[in-house]
């Protein structure tokens, strides 16, 4: 289902989606694609807010999970890419540094 503008039967402008399975999208949409800033929330619970480029998360956002868990910095394509920042909710464990498709890369800071 889905709250907000329409033009010419597609969403547009400012919106929430509700998803068959039970994920959730509130923030900007274009042409009736996730494209903006938005927060995109899983069935599961692990939320991603930030940057859309047509349904895909880009750019710079922050993800976080159940178990507390944060990544904040740089995403591309969905997944931790470039400069970021992760840090554990369950273990002692953290990173600043450089990510590549969406796995540590580089010295760790």
């Amino acid at each position: 289902s889905y709250e907000g503008e329409k033009v010419r039967g597609l969403y547009e402008g400012e919106g929430f989606a509700y998803f068959e399975g039970g994920s959730t999208y509130k923030g900007m949409f274009s042409e009736g694609l996730m494209h903006g800033q938005g927060t995109y929330t899983w069935a599961d619970g692990v939320k991603y807010k930030g940057t859309f480029v047509k349904n895909v998360q880009m750019f710079n956002g922050r993800y976080t999970w159940n178990d507390g868990s944060i990544y904040e910095g740089s995403i591309k394509n969905g997944v931790r890419h470039g400069f970021g920042f992760f840090m554990s909710g369950t273990r002692p464990v953290s990173y600043i540094g450089y990510w590549h498709k969406g796995k540590r890369h580089g010295k760790v800071n």
